[in-house]
């Protein structure tokens, strides 16, 4: 278990086009500079599973080589920092989409993209958790409404 979650297997890719279509059509999303992440949270399943695609637009670098680099460090940070990310998405039972969407217009160095990955998924959790807590007291209000009636 603990060592599946240092990697970042095909299971864990976004690669449908309709799924990546209805994530950017349907998604909800937030900045952590240097990159923009878009989510969208699926309804619960029994197996609930985080899938994500990276992307680095050519009108942001031009070069494919610098793109490529930046796909894999935006990889390879996310790899070693989802853990704890994860962890929490599933014991909520919920299955996510997740795009990261580069946004500077040259390439930052490792320390930098691991620094704001952390960021990312941090202030992703503290969004998660407020859902949850809200989706909490929606039921919580219904359940003493019923109560109430009865």
């Amino acid at each position: 278990m603990a060592d599946h979650l240092f990697k970042f297997p095909k299971q864990e890719r976004l690669c449908s086009e309709t799924r990546i279509t209805e994530l950017f059509q349907n998604g909800e999303s937030f900045m952590s500079y240097p990159m923009r992440v878009v989510w969208l949270a699926l309804k619960p399943v029994d197996n609930p599973e985080i899938r994500v695609v990276m992307s680095v637009p050519k009108k942001k670098l031009r070069h494919a080589v610098d793109r490529n680099r930046v796909k894999r460090l935006l990889r390879e940070t996310y790899r070693l920092n989802k853990q704890h990310f994860c962890q929490l998405a599933i014991a909520q039972n919920i299955s996510l989409n997740i795009a990261f969407i580069w946004i500077p217009t040259e390439v930052l160095d490792h320390a930098k993209v691991e620094k704001k990955m952390k960021d990312a998924l941090v202030k992703f959790e503290k969004i998660l958790l407020e859902r949850t807590a809200e989706e909490v007291k929606v039921s919580e209000s219904s359940d003493s409404t019923v109560n109430e009636v009865l």
